[in-house]
């Protein structure tokens, strides 16, 4: 795996989002088997990447090049034995992600000590019905590009919809060499829900610019 990855091949977690973001091999890339795996793998890594496959289990692994196979993407290279246990069995470290709640978010928004900046990775049409106000709107399929507009001296909690494009995110930012960044579980869904205040765009600005409740 080490000389694998020393040779720019993509360590791609496909396991559950708070797995990945409870413990996973520094430096990969997740995009969980649970949603619209293949097409995000397709559109974010290439269809002519070297990868490493980290899955649950067997079944998975297999599942997880079926799938790739079906959009183009053949050049699997390998997988990690044993999953993630065998590389700490191995002696080797993990990295984590926070996985933050709405609540969390929303106390640590009201605290200028605390308060991150906060990424919306959804796409346009969604954040026109509303945004967590002061959010910086940067779609998943632009993330790779558009990373280096951040300030790395900043923390960052990222949503999406429902949770699930932000743990792609969290792992693309991290890779990117940003390290405070944690990932809002449940995504606006969940902040909605819970009556947290959200803002919707004007006709004069693509910014979120009036309350909503």
């Amino acid at each position: 795996m080490l000389r694998l990855k020393a040779e720019r091949a993509i360590v791609l977690d496909t396991r559950p989002s708070a797995q990945f973001g409870a413990g996973h091999v520094p430096a990969s890339v997740h995009i969980s088997l649970a949603g619209q795996y293949a097409s995000w793998a397709a559109r974010i890594l290439g269809l002519d990447a070297r990868i490493v496959i980290v899955g649950e289990d067997s079944d998975r692994v297999r599942e997880s090049q079926m799938r790739l196979a079906r959009v183009g993407m053949e050049n699997i290279i390998g997988y990690l034995e044993d999953g993630v246990s065998g590389w700490t069995n191995a002696g080797y470290t993990l990295n984590s992600i926070p996985q933050i709640g709405v609540q969390d978010l929303a106390a640590m928004l009201a605290d200028q000590a605390t308060r991150p900046c906060v990424v919306d990775v959804r796409e346009p049409l969604e954040i026109s019905q509303g945004a967590i106000a002061n959010s910086i709107s940067i779609p998943l399929g632009q993330l790779a590009v558009r990373s280096g507009d951040l300030d790395r001296e900043r923390s960052f909690v990222v949503h999406c919809q429902g949770g699930y494009r932000s743990a792609i995110a969290t792992s693309l930012l991290r890779r990117d060499g940003l390290q405070q960044v944690a990932n809002l579980v449940g995504g606006f869904d969940a902040w909605k829900a819970a009556g947290l205040p959200f803002v919707l765009p004007t006709a004069s600005s693509p910014e979120a610019t009036s309350s909503a409740a």
